[in-house]
């Protein structure tokens, strides 16, 4: 049984990362499969593969055939449904799960085409308070599930079908808005919601406010980014959320408790054995204590192996751990089988399959002491701290090569923050949690005092992982480590926490080696790369010699939310190895351009600004005509703006020429037709360039006539952002580079593009990053 269910998971992994969507028929051959799996023994094994690949084909062309329809992108709707989740607000939006029931088109009050599944939806200017299972009425713009593509970037798209959401957008002011139904708190998620507001009037103002909310309901929307840094820094991420460890520390609780009190008390009148009575208890409060999370991934698994041994409990029956294992794989795969594109889904199973392999009947003691046995060795701490100990070692190490693979970084300090961190919540600070929240709606006096409790003891794990994520004891690879040498490391990990006996143990240290010494690609002398990174719309480009590295602008930046120097050009350099940058530039003050600059250099340190932005004055060197360095073998050329008097707006941009042996490349910022006139009296001769990223993302004010002539480019790339309101690129200004013959690119189709320019074979073909991480998700909405 256990085979049979890798295998089937296998298939559904395999379908995660299949390049594109296979045609719907497959799915007709999925009896078929089971029953070869079933009936011939012969044929099992590659049966069971098909049946988890096709079973994954399955839900992939349900969750397309809801798909928002093209031709509803950007359409008023009035949609009806139900708030399905708590809702999280800022100072900008409120944002929530929308779960639709009907649909029709504002402008002809006619009924749509049919529209059914989640809606990720925000509201913006003074949005009421929302609640779960409230019913609405809304006037909405949606559009298709869409996420930036970059290298070494989170792939909210996959994210967005992984949760089976639909269309994404916003919610338009106006009288068609409106509550149709008012739940009064019923449900689930109803009760989640009190709770969680519960909690955050009670600890108004508390940091750790934010930390109980999670651990009590899940809900982790207010937690800050210093809080999650905290946690990154110590490996603790887990314990600041109801895990599946969590979920376990309790039912244990719950358990030993019930079995010895039963004993006592209800046994003889009863007549259920103390086991049986407490696996029930058990069962009954990992469900809740589940159910209060919204039943995430990690806590699925955790049921389903609690059902497993606690099933056994009850019916007398022993079975093996690595069993219950394989069967909650079988059981979150069925119910979810695009749970593998999540990172929580490989650290939750494996940090349990790590355990088992390096602690189940495999761990050698030390010897008792030859002293006199003391009181405390009688009661076996020493035995217990050996134990955790060595589970914390295990699980360190059997992580690692997953977590570099999916955060390049992994932090040495893990093992000693989780060795106190992990017994404090789980023994103290959860019971704590969990106890208060239950009387919080009840008993509010009981369950607030409980709730100070709790935060005194949150305040005092909060401070030992403070101190120990100012140690900033990370690991962190040259670049990204290939799918080929995590392989091998988790091979190697495998190998270091096998039994003892096992032959060759400690050559899986041998095999760790390309987690820390994956060398990181760079060009080689006399060569250029450019980075046109997907940043929505707004620009920011790389720019690599073979020894320097430089960043034409940074982003767009939004207060309180997304921020694209810090959460993708930062991002970005750290997956390739690039830990400081040797010269910055941003082009001229408008936000989509200067915005993410401050969030970029938080992270990765310049060595020096050029700039004419008066804000960054102090700190940056003005960016003048006629600058000019030399880097590795390449040139690089202000050509614009002469003087501070044309530094203003759009057509002050810093606009810079960069040629190598291979050929040119033109970065114009947001220049329009006045500065491409004076460049084209100033220095015509000097624009000449067989890349040029289009001015001012294709708008018609930019790119005249006469400036491309002069550029005479073989290839023009388009920094845009998905249906961006000002509909860009242009329509003239793609006519006008189409009778050219020149060959266009845009981030928006294509994601993050990539372009290298070789010292002797010139211009390279473009990688385009949505293409070069094909998935089946992305057939919804094809470049």
């Amino acid at each position: 049984m256990r085979t049979g269910i890798v295998l089937m998971a296998l298939g559904t992994v395999m379908a995660a990362h299949w390049p594109w969507l296979p045609d719907a028929a497959w799915v007709a051959f999925l009896p078929l499969c089971a029953l070869l799996a079933w009936a011939d023994r012969a044929s099992r094994r590659y049966a069971l593969l098909a049946c988890g690949f096709l079973w994954a084909l399955l839900r992939a062309h349900g969750i397309a055939l809801e798909t928002l329809p093209r031709a509803l992108e950007g359409e008023l709707l009035v949609v009806r449904g139900a708030i399905a989740d708590i809702p999280r607000s800022d100072a900008r939006r409120t944002r929530f799960d929308f779960d639709v029931s009907g649909v029709r088109a504002q402008r002809t009050a006619s009924p749509a085409p049919s529209l059914t599944g989640r809606l990720r939806l925000a509201w913006y200017r003074g949005a009421p308070r929302l609640a779960p299972g409230e019913r609405w009425q809304l006037r909405v713009r949606l559009k298709r599930p869409r996420g930036r593509v970059n290298p070494g970037g989170f792939d909210y798209e996959g994210w967005l079908f992984h949760h089976a959401v639909v269309a994404s957008g916003y919610v338009v002011p106006g009288a068609d808005n409106r509550r149709l139904a008012h739940p009064g708190g019923a449900g689930l998620a109803g009760v989640r919601a009190r709770i969680s507001g519960a909690i955050g009037e009670r600890l108004a103002g508390e940091p750790m406010g934010a930390i109980i909310a999670g651990l009590a309901v899940g809900d982790r929307g207010a937690m800050t980014r210093e809080q999650w840094r905290v946690l990154r820094a110590t490996g603790t991420s887990h314990l600041m959320a109801i895990s599946g460890l969590h979920v376990g520390l309790v039912a244990a609780l719950v358990y030993f408790t019930v079995a010895r009190l039963w004993c006592v008390a209800a046994a003889p009148v009863l007549r259920l054995a103390a086991p049986r009575a407490a696996a029930l208890a058990a069962l009954a409060a990992a469900l809740g204590y589940a159910g209060l999370a919204g039943f995430t991934l990690p806590t699925q698994r955790a049921l389903v192996m609690l059902g497993v041994v606690l099933a056994a409990v009850l019916t007398c029956r022993r079975i093996s751990p690595s069993t219950s294992l394989c069967v909650a794989l079988a059981a979150v795969l069925l119910l979810d089988p695009f749970a593998v594109v999540a990172a929580g889904f490989w650290l939750s199973f494996a940090a349990v399959a790590v355990i088992l392999w390096g602690v189940t009947g495999r761990v050698a003691e030390p010897p008792a002491p030859r002293t006199r046995r003391l009181w405390w060795s009688r009661i076996g701490w020493r035995r217990i701290w050996w134990r955790w100990g060595r589970v914390q070692w295990l699980v360190a190490l059997g992580l690692a090569p997953v977590t570099i693979g999916y955060f390049l970084e992994f932090p040495l300090i893990a093992p000693i923050a989780n060795l106190l961190a992990v017994p404090w919540a789980g023994f103290v600070l959860v019971p704590l949690v969990l106890v208060s929240a239950v009387l919080l709606l009840p008993s509010p006096e009981l369950g607030g005092a409980l709730l100070e409790v709790a935060r005194q003891a949150a305040d005092i794990l909060w401070w030992y992982l403070e101190r120990l994520a100012a140690l900033d004891l990370m690991v962190r690879p040259a670049g990204r480590v290939s799918s080929l040498g995590i392989l091998a490391a988790c091979a190697g990990a495998c190998l270091l926490l096998a039994p003892r006996g096992v032959p060759g143990r400690w050559l899986g240290a041998l095999w760790l080696c390309p987690l820390l010494l994956a060398p990181s690609a760079r060009p080689a002398r006399g060569d250029l790369w450019l980075t046109l990174l997907d940043v929505g719309q707004g620009l920011s480009a790389v720019v690599r010699t073979h020894r320097h590295v430089l960043v034409y602008d940074a982003g767009p930046s939004y207060p309180g939310a997304f921020d694209a120097g810090r959460d993708v050009v930062a991002e970005y350099l750290t997956s390739r190895g690039i830990g400081r940058i040797d010269r910055l530039i941003i082009s001229h003050a408008h936000s989509d351009h200067a915005g993410g600059a401050a969030g970029l250099l938080a992270r990765v340190p310049a060595e020096e600004v050029l700039t004419n932005v008066t804000a960054w004055a102090a700190a940056a060197r003005p960016c003048r005509a006629g600058l000019r360095w030399h880097w590795d073998g390449v040139e690089f050329l202000v050509l614009h703006p002469a003087s501070q008097d044309d530094a203003g707006g759009n057509d002050g941009s810093c606009v810079l020429k960069i040629e190598s042996a291979g050929g040119r490349l033109l970065l114009p910022g947001d220049a329009e037709s006045r500065a491409e006139s004076a460049m084209l009296a100033r220095a015509g001769a000097w624009l000449r360039a067989e890349v040029l990223v289009a001015g001012h993302h294709g708008a018609r004010t930019s790119s005249t006539a006469a400036f491309v002539d002069a550029v005479a480019p073989e290839v023009a790339l388009f920094p845009l952002g998905y249906r961006n309101r000002f509909g860009f690129p242009h329509d003239e200004v793609v006519r006008r580079f189409a009778r050219r013959g020149v060959r266009m690119f845009d981030t928006a189709r294509h994601g993050a593009i990539t372009l290298e320019i070789d010292a002797v074979l010139g211009v390279r073909e473009p990688r385009l990053e949505r293409v070069a991480q094909s998935r089946l998700w992305r057939a919804r909405d094809p470049p």
